[in-house]
């Protein structure tokens, strides 16, 4: 269903395309279209970030994760940092985390970011099996006593971010506020795929720090919960 035309594409280019490609650059335009703002009239100064997170990659045999962020900088004429992320399943979330350390340095006036996730080959699944990290049945049990795995799904998500004083100016409408953020990894653990409570801690104090936020000011979490045995009592 993409048209390739509306975007300027020759129809043989974008068969070659990942439909993830594909699928982020309608997500984008539809994000900046949802701010109220055109390609072009989004920021004067066209020090315009994209951030994408994207973790898969089964379409062709050499994997093209740049094109997925330098499609859409180079198709409305963005020309602040381009970049795809993959951090597993916290690409987008790290995505994120870029583009907002680059509206702190000034690198980008304005940024875009956000995630995609297709699943079109079945090795993917299997793949997963053989590591023991789906759900048996067709549920994922998360933070309940017979967790045994996840289920993994698809999904594309972009949004526009901005300083809150800049959007502010322009009376854009606003959803959400970030107040800070955080990344670190867990270093060395008892496994390869096993999660760090010490260092999920760490990372939260930072946060909290750097949002300059109580913890007891904080209402509600949204959770990994991969629903598995190891996974989510260390998240707890």
């Amino acid at each position: 269903k993409f048209d390739p035309m509306f975007f300027k594409i020759s129809p043989a280019e974008a068969e070659n395309m990942d439909p993830q490609e594909r699928l982020f650059l309608e997500t984008c335009y539809h994000a900046i279209e949802d701010a109220g703002y055109t390609s072009v009239s989004l920021d004067n100064s066209r020090k315009i970030g994209v951030f994408a997170g994207v973790m898969n990659a089964s379409y062709a045999p050499m994997p093209t994760y740049f094109s997925v962020a330098n499609r859409v900088s180079y198709l409305f004429n963005f020309q602040g940092p381009s970049m795809t992320v993959d951090t597993a399943c916290s690409s987008s979330s790290t995505a994120i985390h870029l583009a907002l350390e680059s509206l702190y340095s000034g690198s980008s006036a304005c940024a875009i970011a956000g995630g995609v996730n297709l699943i079109i080959d079945p090795f993917h699944y299997l793949r997963l099996t053989g590591m023991n990290m789906l759900s048996t049945d067709s549920r994922c049990k998360a933070f309940g006593a017979h967790a045994d795995g996840f289920i993994d799904a698809e999904g594309v998500g972009a949004i526009v971010l901005k300083p809150l004083r800049q959007a502010e100016l322009d009376g854009d409408h606003i959803y959400a506020i970030v107040k800070g953020s955080a990344v670190n990894a867990g270093g060395k653990t008892n496994g390869y795929t096993v999660p760090s409570p010490i260092a999920q801690s760490t990372l939260i104090v930072e946060a909290l720090n750097r949002a300059r936020v109580e913890a007891s000011q904080i209402s509600y979490l949204e959770a990994h919960g991969t629903g598995t045995a190891l996974g989510d009592p260390i998240e707890i």
